[in-house]
């Protein structure tokens, strides 16, 4: 029985040990965490300045949409929605634009600026929408639309440079049952969301007010 006794509590004691030690690995792992989002924090979170104190003339504005950029986890995961050629992928993709379709205006003038996260969106959509309908059925100034698309993805890629490791034999994956991707550190985009439909809400009284027409492309 004192036998026993030393077992179990020598099992305990080991016990205990492996708990003490995964939760210091938790808590360094975590830290470290916290270390990098501060770092990258500071790193990609301009100072906003307030609108009044630009002039909206020239080169004096903002550089970036005067929001708030907090850093979020996101985990890349698998979704049945947004397929290229379904009854409801228009809708469904329809639903990653802004009021506006990317363009904001800004200032007492109602200065007007494309957001460059919803241009790529945009450029998305018109890739989808070509996918489905096929290159012919477009004219030569909307195809020259598409191909600055693709280049202009190809250029915010490299700007946005993500150098999250991501499994190297991804396309050997069953998506059906392997859903969950990588885990990147990305910039909140709802607030992006919330200020360019406030924005775009604004400008509408604004026109009607001032009796300014309707440009499809720019508002």
């Amino acid at each position: 029985m004192a036998c026993l006794n030393r077992l179990l509590q020598q099992s305990a004691i080991q016990d205990h040990t492996t708990s003490s030690l995964y939760l210091t690995w938790t808590l360094v792992s975590f830290s470290k965490d916290v270390k990098k989002l501060l770092q990258l924090q500071q790193r990609r979170s301009p100072v906003v300045q307030p609108i009044d104190s630009y002039s909206f003339i020239g080169d004096d504005h903002p550089i970036r949409l005067p929001i708030e950029e907090k850093l979020v986890k996101m985990t890349v995961q698998e979704s049945v929605h947004y397929d290229l050629v379904a009854p409801e992928s228009e809708a469904e993709w329809l639903w990653t634009a802004t009021d506006g379709d990317g363009h904001v205006r800004i200032g007492k003038e109602e200065r007007m600026f494309a957001v460059a996260m919803f241009h790529e969106l945009h450029c998305l959509r018109w890739i989808r929408k070509t996918i489905d309908e096929g290159w012919s059925a477009f004219d030569h100034a909307r195809q020259a639309h598409i191909l600055h698309c693709y280049n202009y993805l190809r250029q915010w890629t490299l700007c946005a440079a993500d150098a999250t490791l991501e499994r190297g034999d991804f396309m050997t994956r069953n998506f059906t049952t392997e859903r969950i991707g990588a885990t990147h550190t990305c910039v909140d985009w709802v607030p992006a969301y919330e200020m360019m439909n406030e924005k775009w809400r604004e400008w509408n009284k604004f026109r009607i007010a001032h009796d300014i027409p309707w440009h499809d492309d720019v508002t």
